[in-house]
């Protein structure tokens, strides 16, 4: 019943895509490369949505004692991302850089990816992508601190507005990151090239 019910917003969906596009003279008669541009909009934007579309929660994040981690940096770095923004549902894209220092508890070194690739499958703002990110990691485990650094280009600036190329960076601070000590430390270590 479920699936049927998808299956009929889908079509509804298309049926006012389409409309919307013949409104804009983008139509399938003045060139046939757009006969199923709105059918397969629809398909695209109920695949990539289609976490925020079902309000499925945030994906659990394992969870162990902390032991000798407890106190240390975790960092994880250049984690690549696509969204679209809410303003315009034009792509961004970029990589995201996550740390934590864990107290009692740490998670699995993959639940700050899941997390970004739950957050980012929405309509969304680059800043609130992070603030996202770093409540669903102080929820999950209560770190000493989180923070979240994310760079990306915005197809909205680039291809209209301003048109203007560029990466836009916002960062995220909680905890212990709000001190100068940590923050330094985050940014020294992603200045550091990978080995």
């Amino acid at each position: 019943m479920a699936e049927e019910c998808e299956q009929t917003e889908t079509v509804a969906a298309t049926a006012y895509l389409k409309s919307m596009l013949g409104e804009l003279r983008l139509t399938g008669e003045r060139d046939p490369h757009l006969e199923c541009t709105a059918a397969n909009v629809t398909e695209f934007w109920a695949e990539f949505f289609a976490p925020y579309i079902k309000d499925a929660p945030p994906p659990p994040v394992s969870t162990f004692p902390a032991e000798e981690m407890a106190g240390q940096l975790v960092l994880l770095r250049d984690l690549r991302f696509h969204s679209m923004c809410a303003h315009h549902l034009i792509p961004f894209f970029g990589t995201a850089h996550i740390a934590y220092v864990p107290d009692r508890v740490s998670i699995g070194i993959g639940g700050p990816a899941k997390l970004l690739e739950h957050f980012s499958r929405r309509p969304q703002l680059q800043e609130r992508l992070a603030a996202q990110i770093a409540d669903a990691l102080e929820n999950a485990f209560s770190p000493r601190g989180v923070m979240v650094f994310i760079s990306a280009r915005q197809m909205c600036m680039e291809m209209r507005g301003a048109k203007a190329d560029g990466t836009i960076e916002c960062s995220v601070t909680r905890g212990c990151f709000n001190e100068p000590g940590w923050r330094d430390m985050f940014f020294s270590r992603l200045s550091q090239p990978v080995r």
